[in-house]
């Protein structure tokens, strides 16, 4: 099975649960039931999402376009801890939460830890899969927002369904035709927004319809190659440093074209250079600018007797260095994933 239809069957699976989540509370497409005819159980989320869907309804003019935008908000909400939860496991940066092995009895490391300290859970649904994941989340959350159990789309599907979403996101490594190490390649958030999002810009293209300004970042998403990227980054930000260190090794290391052999720049410190992508996207120029400053970083403490601690060059890349906006809310939150990923992998590499 290719990527893109590994990306399909999740999405899908995931829209699929929310459409019951939502159902079971009394709210479909087009139609809300009374909150007094459903159980107890569901009052509170049903607050919460009536709440949201009241503000998309009118945002959209619609209320089947409210409840779309609601049920897509949820879906990618999913999509994408579940996502950022795979890179983490597959840069060792937390141990195993949702990779399942046979020698954990099925199931992941994590969860079968969790078990040990609450063993009653093993009668539960899915050994206690729900509360297993809602704990392992609000963990997280001190580091990444977008686990909090207080983020507005915080909403799990039952556990049968959180089951075969985890399954489908597992399947992807094991599919001989995808690749055992896709989950540790550099841009793999990137290639997966962009297959996330394949199915809108084919269904909006067979529409006909005119793009409008809620659908100008589907029709508008361009994936970057690599070595453009690099080049353009390369030529950019390598440069200027070299017009102002033209001795430095780094000429070496990136293929700066025309390298200058004498200083046309006057030196500035590093934490006062700025590079901003105006349409950040998944953030694959900025990924690979946490590169190349963190080997400016190095090449200033190494070769410039600059006053920097190694320890903290991921930390005054992030804070002083990189920034991007994008009119894609969602291509934001990959991209900030991204760069928090990217942080934690350097650190780590340093412990």
């Amino acid at each position: 099975m290719k990527f893109e239809q590994h990306i399909d069957k999740i999405r899908e699976l995931i829209e699929r649960a929310y459409n019951n989540r939502l159902g079971r509370m009394g709210i479909s497409k087009g139609k809300i039931i009374s909150a007094e005819n459903i159980p107890a159980e569901y009052q509170h989320d049903r607050q919460q999402m009536e709440k949201i869907l009241d503000a998309m309804t009118s945002e959209t003019g619609k209320a089947e376009d409210g409840y779309e935008k609601l049920l897509e908000e949820l879906t990618f909400t999913l999509f994408n801890r579940m996502a950022a939860l795979k890179v983490m496991e597959a840069h060792t940066l937390i141990p195993e939460v949702i990779t399942r092995r046979e020698q954990h009895g099925g199931r992941s490391f994590v969860h079968s830890l969790w078990l040990e300290q609450h063993p009653q859970a093993r009668n539960s649904d899915e050994e206690g899969l729900l509360p297993f994941f809602e704990h392992k989340l609000s963990e997280l959350s001190a580091d990444i927002p977008l686990f909090s159990p207080q983020h507005p789309f915080h909403l799990l599907p039952t556990s049968i369904e959180l089951l075969s979403i985890i399954n489908a996101f597992n399947a992807i490594e094991k599919d001989a035709d995808v690749g055992a190490d896709i989950w540790q390649s550099d841009d793999i958030l990137g290639w997966l927004y962009e297959s996330y999002n394949n199915y809108k810009k084919a269904q909006h293209k067979a529409s006909g319809n005119k793009t409008e300004y809620n659908r100008v970042s589907i029709q508008s998403q361009v994936y970057t190659p690599r070595w453009v990227v690099q080049f353009l980054v390369d030529n950019s930000l390598g440069k200027l440093y070299l017009e102002m260190y033209p001795d430095s090794d780094i000429k070496h290391k990136y293929k700066i074209a025309n390298a200058p052999n004498q200083r046309t720049r006057q030196p500035k410190p590093l934490k006062e250079i700025k590079v901003i992508d105006p349409a950040v996207g998944s953030g694959n120029f900025l990924l690979y600018a946490f590169d190349l400053f963190y080997d400016l970083y190095l090449d200033q403490i190494e070769n410039y007797e600059a006053d920097y601690d190694e320890d903290e060059i991921p930390k005054l890349i992030i804070e002083n260095n990189l920034h991007g906006i994008d009119i894609d809310d969602r291509a934001v939150q990959i991209a900030q994933l991204g760069l928090f990923i990217k942080a934690k992998r350097k650190k780590h590499t340093l412990q």
